[in-house]
Order: C-alpha cells, then structure tokens, then sequence
C-alpha cells in the first residue's frame, strides 16, 4: 500500500491546494494517513510573513526527523525504510534552492511548476519505475495550469468546504510577497466553480468557503480597479448569484476575505438577496492611517473604509465584521494607531487578526529599516487590539441571548465521548451546547443562553 501525508501552512487557498494534491494522489491509488506511516511526506508551505517562512522550514525539517516508517516491514511497501519529502507552496516558490538543500528534502515543487506533471514524475521514481499517470475526471487550475482535479470528495478536517475560485494578484501592496510568488490572476470559469460546488455539496457539506488570493479581481485580469472594466455587474456577483440558484442543497455560502474597494453596491445587493450568505464579512483594514495606507499602497482611504462601514451596516442586521491589521507598520506614529483604533471602535470587529510587521526579503517595506517601531511598542498596541476586539466581541454575541442561531457542529474538543458540542454559527462565533446525538457537518438550531468572555453557551430547542 502506497501511502502519503500533508502538513498545510497558511491560508485557506493552501488548505483547498493541499485537498486538490490529496485528490490527485488518492486517484492515482495512494492512501492518506499519518505521517509516521507515509511513504511520501509533504509540506504545502506559506510565506506571507518571515515568520511563516520559518514555520515552513521548521515544518519540513520535522518531517524529515521523523523516524522510520512504523509500517515498514509491510510487505510490497516502497521504500519503506526511507520516505520521500516534497515540499511545494509559497515558500517553496520564495525559495526553491534553499528549499532543496534541507537535508532530506527529495522534491521541491513551485507555483511556476505543472504540479500534476512534477507529482506523476516523482511517484514513478518512487515506485522505481514509469507510471501511466491516471486522466481525473475533471481538471482545474493551479496557477492558471489545468492540473489538478476539482474537488468532490469530503474534504478532510473540515466540516466547511473550501472552494478557491480565483488566483495570483498584482497590487503589489509594499509589504506583501505574493505578488512576486502568484503573478499570473486566473479565475475559475463559473459553470466550473458550480460543478464543483455541487460535487462537495453532494459529498456532505452545507457550507462553502469562496476564496482566492484576491477574491474580489475574480473574472478580471488584474486587481487593480483603476484597470478593471467598469459599467457591468461584477463577476463575483454573478457567481454567487449562480452558486445560490444553482446548487441545490447548499445551505450557507461565505466569502473568505474582500477588500474594502471590492463590496460595491451591487455586490452587496447580491449578497443580501439569498439567504444562503451569512452576515459575515472578513474586511481588512491594515491601518485606520491615510498616511499608511498610501505607504502599504493599499487601494482604498480610511473614509473609503468607514463610508463601507456605513453600507454594510444598513444592508445587513448585525454583521459580523472580521478584520486583519499590520501593527508596527514602518512610520506607524502614535497618532497612526489612534487613528486605526478609531476604525476599531467604530466597526466594532469581533475578531481582530493583529499581527506585527515582518520586514519580508523582496518587498518595497523591507528596505525601511530607519523606521522600524521599538517592538515593546508593536506588542503593546497588539495589547490594545486584543482587548478592545475580546470586549467587542463580548458585546456582540451578548446581543443574541434568548435568540435562536443555526450552527455547523464542528469536531468534539478534547474528550470524544464528552456530550457537549460546539459549532460555529451564520455569524461566525462558536457556540458550545450539550447535544450528543449532533454529528460533526449537521447544522442544529441553538439558543444563545449565555455568554462568558471567551465562551458562549447554548441549548438545543
């Protein structure tokens, strides 16, 4: 039995990347399981910060350390005794030769690569010997390659399916690697993306995740507005417009992440005219500062953000508002925090992914060193975010007590056989409830009963 494993980094695009590689090899005749057991070992690596890179060869280093295969003495296995280590995604694309001269390391595939060609070379020289590679039934790309199957199968650790319909960017915001790594923009074709929907929808998920690296530049060929066709319904909004008219069963639709600029008023009317998108929107501000933002080269202005603000707020009941912010940020003043803590406190995000500035090789905001802020500083002002997104979000979920809300049960915590549940509701927050008859995937109706500071509580009807 040939067997293979995945570690993921990064983002949701890498975790749909990483089901397409599972799908390719299970094809082919391969059997996923734990890495101790694997024959082929791989990484699917990120690098959007420094940070991330060093995890990515962390990550590969401990598959390498692994120790030999606990089913070695199978017999037929191949190569059992000595696991083949593959290493493929953003840093790897970053990276490729530091990335090879891991000890250990036996393949190094990039974004650049046909991937679907490289993995059917890489098996016939495991296996020792050519391989017809197998035809999957439908293909789509990677990269704009059409490699890798779509998906239709229950995607692993997941009880919400992911769906990356668009690829690569060239806004090149002044901190961000990835232009440089996924250039080329591609969108899915629509007729595409609603086979595949149907497919994971028919395969036991009620939820789908959109995503992309710019989700909103779905159907252009650049995520520059300023060059986008203009006067014509945007694409995304036809998209979802088919995927809720179109694929029966589908419960819940959600949407990744937008850019402020993306959610215009016609989109946001798309939005708000099928129930099966949930009021949840992930915005990235990045910074409440003018001054940063046109130094981030960002495509939007703080009133450009607050006037979104506004919009949402009239389309939608209490929106769940999601947001990540750069903190430290070359040049970022006093006063430039302030202002972002404004947007802060005037969105009222329940969550807020705030993370430091990482000056990441390759980018326009590396070369700043002269105005670096004192870390002590980034790690307070990251403080302050925390605190006022846990009171924020407090304040939220507190709204919905006595209510009803719709969760998809996710995975037990901890103890499998312990009666409580928990899942996560249209509006993002997870709730725990005591219900052992719920299965991870079923979506149950809950009454919010309380909430706690870190926790909300609920009852089956």
């Amino acid at each position: 039995m040939r067997t293979f494993a995945l570690v993921t980094l990064g983002c949701k695009v890498n975790q749909y990347e990483s089901e397409q590689i599972a799908a390719f090899l299970r094809a082919r005749g391969w059997v996923q399981t734990e890495a101790a057991d694997a024959h082929l070992r791989i990484v699917n690596t990120c690098s959007v910060t420094t940070d991330a890179a060093s995890q990515s060869r962390q990550a590969i280093r401990r598959g390498v350390r692994l120790p030999i295969l606990r089913s070695a003495n199978t017999p037929g296995s191949p190569t059992a005794h000595h696991p083949r280590i593959l290493v493929t995604g953003c840093w790897a694309t970053s990276d490729p030769q530091a990335a090879a001269q891991i000890p250990g390391v036996s393949a190094v595939i990039t974004h650049r690569d046909n991937i679907a060609q490289k993995l059917d070379q890489l098996l016939a020289e495991h296996e020792g010997h050519e391989t017809t590679p197998a035809e999957p039934a439908r293909v789509g790309p990677v990269i704009g390659t059409p490699t890798l199957p779509l998906l239709g199968e229950h995607q692993s650790s997941h009880q919400r399916a992911f769906l990356k319909i668009q690829d690569g960017c060239n806004a090149h915001c002044t901190y961000c690697i990835i232009p440089s790594l996924r250039p080329v923009l591609w969108s899915k074709p629509l007729d595409d993306v609603v086979d595949e929907a149907r497919r994971l929808v028919d395969a036991g998920h009620v939820e789908i995740v959109l995503t992309g690296i710019f989700l909103g530049a779905y159907g252009h060929t650049t995520a520059l507005r300023r060059r986008q066709a203009a006067g014509r319904t945007p694409p995304l909004a036809d998209l979802i417009e088919a995927l809720c008219t179109r694929v029966r069963g589908l419960r819940r639709l959600r949407l990744s992440s937008l850019e402020p600029g993306d959610l215009n008023d016609e989109l946001l009317s798309t939005l708000r005219a099928h129930p099966q998108v949930v009021p949840h929107l992930h915005l990235p501000l990045q910074s409440g500062s003018d001054a940063l933002l046109r130094r981030m080269n960002r495509q939007y202005r703080r009133d450009d953000y607050l006037r979104l603000l506004d919009r949402v707020a009239v389309g939608w009941d209490r929106a769940a508002l999601t947001t990540d912010i750069i903190v430290g940020f070359p040049g970022e003043s006093d006063s430039c925090f302030d202002q972002t803590l404004d947007i802060v406190d005037r969105a009222r995000f329940i969550h807020i992914h705030a993370f430091p500035f990482s000056p990441r090789p390759g980018t326009a905001a590396a070369r700043w060193q002269d105005d670096l802020v004192d870390g002590n500083i980034v790690r307070a002002r990251i403080a302050q975010l925390h605190q006022r997104a846990t009171q924020q979000s407090f304040e939220f979920r507190t709204s919905f007590v006595g209510q009803t809300v719709k969760l998809l049960t996710e995975r037990n915590r901890g103890d499998e056989f312990s009666p409580m549940r928990h899942g996560r509701c249209e509006r993002y927050f997870d709730v725990q409830f005591q219900c052992p008859a719920a299965r991870p995937g079923d979506l149950i109706t809950v009454r919010v009963d309380r909430v706690a500071q870190a926790e909300t509580y609920g009852s089956t009807a």
